[in-house]
Parts: structure tokens; sequence; C-alpha cells
């Protein structure tokens, strides 16, 4: 890069509001197999300043300033705070789901792979037709049982996925938050549950009274969903930004929504 393009990109990267700035971060973050590799690359060893949180804030408070050069100070510094927070919540937002896909992914492939492992057990069961019409029926019965929670981990993959293109769409532009590594976990999960409903579909269809999404709608469930990353990602803002005050009223107010609490 010559002397002259390095100026331009340099003045480019100072007028970036708080979205692209965390975009123009992330195309470059992505670069790396992870999330924890990308950032031990950019803080080992280094000041500060050259941290990735530090220079997107910088960013951002450069163009703010900028943009309301001439305007009375106060104006300027609510502005400022406002679009630093702003950089900080879509930062932690992109930290939050790319999380978050690593830990489904873990957890309930765990829980996949063990009802392939118990679809085996059923398929090994007792040779031969059923002895009785009540071994017919523990038959049958065991079989609904395994379907259902095919059909429970078959949502669940769908309202994870639809809260995270949710959440891209709602402050990243649409644009895709996850690294390397947890887009590929995330795949490999999504293809496990999709072979077991392929599996599924030719052992025990399913049936027209089944409920797949356990009872709640899946819009709604993608909707609690994005509204508690989204809070995640609040809350480990302003923790950052030093306004626990606001990262405590977050976390009472979803103890006052939690179900156990109100039933008790």
């Amino acid at each position: 890069m010559t002397t002259a393009t390095g100026r331009r990109v340099a003045k480019l990267e100072g007028t970036l509001q708080p979205r692209e700035a965390v975009l123009h971060w992330l195309a470059e973050a992505q670069s790396y197999p992870g999330v924890v590799e990308y950032l031990r690359s950019q803080i080992v060893g280094q000041p500060v300043e050259a941290a990735p949180l530090s220079v997107i804030t910088g960013r951002v408070v450069a163009a703010v300033r900028a943009e309301r050069k001439g305007q009375p100070r106060e104006d300027v510094e609510r502005a400022v705070h406002r679009a630093q927070g702003d950089a900080v919540f879509l930062f932690c937002l992109v930290v939050v789901l790319n999380g978050q896909a690593l830990e489904v992914a873990r957890v309930e492939g765990l829980r996949a792979a063990a009802v392939f492992y118990w679809m085996g057990t059923l398929l090994g069961g007792p040779p031969g037709p059923p002895s009785s019409d009540e071994d017919a029926r523990e038959r049958r019965d065991a079989w609904r049982s395994w379907r259902t929670v095919v059909d429970r981990l078959v949502a669940d993959v769908r309202v994870e996925t639809e809260a995270r293109v949710e959440l891209e769409r709602r402050y990243l532009g649409g644009h895709p938050v996850l690294f390397p590594d947890g887009a590929t976990a995330w795949a490999g999960h999504v293809d496990l549950v999709e072979r077991l409903l392929g599996l599924a579909e030719a052992i025990e269809p399913a049936r027209r009274t089944r409920r797949r999404s356990g009872g709640a709608s899946i819009a709604a469930r993608v909707e609690d969903l994005a509204n508690r990353l989204a809070d995640d990602a609040r809350v480990k803002a302003y923790e950052i930004v030093g306004e626990r005050e606001r990262a405590v009223a977050i976390m009472e107010r979803r103890l006052g929504e939690s179900p156990l609490l109100a039933n008790g």
C-alpha cells in the first residue's frame, strides 16, 4: 500500500459510524479461525490503544466529532457517548452470537448424537412382530417419543438460526456474524439434525396433530431468543462503558419475567 493510499484508508476509517466501524472490523476479524484466536492475536503483547474495541470506538468518536464540528460542546459529548455505546453494543453482539452458536452446537450436538443412539436401540429391539397388543403399543409409543425429540431438535435449530438472522438484519445490515469455527460447528449440527429428520420421516412419519415447536409458536420463540441475546450484549456493553446500573436493570427485568419466579 502506497503512503497516499494509506492516508486515504486511514481517513476513511476515521469517519465510520458505529455499524460501519464494527462491520469494517468484522470483515478483517473473520479471516481468523475464531473469536478467541482473533482476540488473542490482537491483545497479547499489544498496547490497550491497539485492542479491537479501542480501535472501533476511536474511529466512531472521530467520525462524530468531525460530523458535529462547530456544535455546542455538550451536544457533541452526548453524541459521542451515544455512538460509543452503540459501537460497544454491536461489538458485544458479535461476540455473544458467536458464543451462542458454538455452545448450542456443542450441547445440542451431544443431544442429537444421543438420539441417534436411541434410534439404534429401538431398531435393535425385540425381533419379530409384537407378541401382544400391549407389546405393540409400547413399541409404537417408544418410536413416537423418539420422533417427538427429533421434532424438538429440528424446531430448536430453526429458532436459533432465525433469531441470529433477525439480529444480523436488525443491527448489522444482514451481515453474517459467525467466525469460521462457529459457522463450521453450526453447519455440522444442522446437518446432523437434518439427517435425523430424514430418518424420522422414513421410520415414524409426522402426524397432523403433532406440535413440532413444543407448544410455543416458532415466531414467538424466535422473538424471545433474539431479545434475550440482544439483552446479553447490552449487559456486557453497559459493563464495559461503566453503566452498571443499566446492566443491573436489565437483569432485574429478566428475573421479573422468569416463569419460575412468577409461579413462586
